[in-house]
């Protein structure tokens, strides 16, 4: 698979060593903003500090990247850069015949709507995938069963990031959401040290059920983008992370994993 990263920040480097040293897939270009001021670069003066390797990939502004990629086939851009980028990133994939993976969080409902009739009316097969641990998705599906098969239970979630992640996490909205009991409360805890840990805790007063994730390192999120990104590459339409999950599921029950 022939792949294209927009954003370089710590989860965009983490999916290029992902695809730079995969013998299933090629990283073709890494994509930035036109002020960007690593545009021009090669990847390796900003993945291997102190020790420059060029890889032969360049950091491109979009703006000019349909040129450059005019002659390969990209078969999905994965995007872990800014919300506003969205869009583009969109039109980006329609023009070169791409799919995306589509990281970033914080969208409106307005905005999903408008990607789901973009991929309809651009012939782009998307995946929004604002929680990309399969851990987490997992975690969300169970605490769903949790609510609905136990109503007499109340729930926090705890959620621990580094000083500089938002006061409350898109992640931590959507576990939330999932649980369906109105404003469940959110305890954020901001200490370096930690990549990503969501807990939530429920109880009656005579059991308690505790389930929490952990992102040890950002390779758990590169990891959930290839599994996108492999999901959505024969695709058209608009799909979430759980769709790649209940495809990951169906295979592992039909023996095919």
């Amino acid at each position: 698979m022939n792949i294209v990263i927009c954003g370089f920040g710590r989860a965009g480097k983490a999916m290029a060593k992902k695809v730079l040293y995969s013998d299933k897939h090629d990283l073709s270009m890494v994509l930035c903003r036109k002020e960007s001021k690593n545009a021009g670069k090669d990847i390796g003066d900003l993945l291997i500090e102190n020790n420059k390797v060029e890889f032969g990939v360049k950091i491109t502004p979009i703006e000019e990247a349909v040129e450059f990629l005019k002659d390969q086939a990209v078969d999905v851009v994965i995007d872990f850069s800014r919300r506003e980028m969205a869009l583009p990133l969109i039109e980006f994939c329609g023009k070169i015949g791409a799919n995306l993976v589509l990281c970033t969080t914080n969208h409106t409902v307005e905005e999903i709507s408008l990607f789901r009739e973009m991929a309809h009316s651009l012939g782009v097969g998307i995946v929004y995938a604002p929680n990309l641990t399969v851990g987490v998705n997992l975690l969300m599906e169970f605490v769903k069963k949790i609510a609905n098969v136990l109503p007499d239970f109340d729930f926090e979630i705890i959620e621990k990031h580094p000083k500089d992640k938002a006061k409350v996490t898109a992640t931590a909205r959507m576990i939330s959401q999932a649980i369906n009991r109105g404003e469940v409360p959110i305890h954020s805890v901001r200490m370096n040290g930690y990549v990503g840990v969501h807990q939530v805790i429920s109880t009656n007063g005579d059991e308690r059920i505790t389930i929490t994730h952990e992102s040890l390192t950002r390779r758990a999120f590169a990891n959930g983008a290839i599994l996108a990104a492999e999901f959505i590459q024969d695709k058209k339409q608009f799909f979430l992370m759980k769709d790649v999950i209940r495809e990951i599921e169906e295979k592992a029950l039909l023996g095919q994993n």
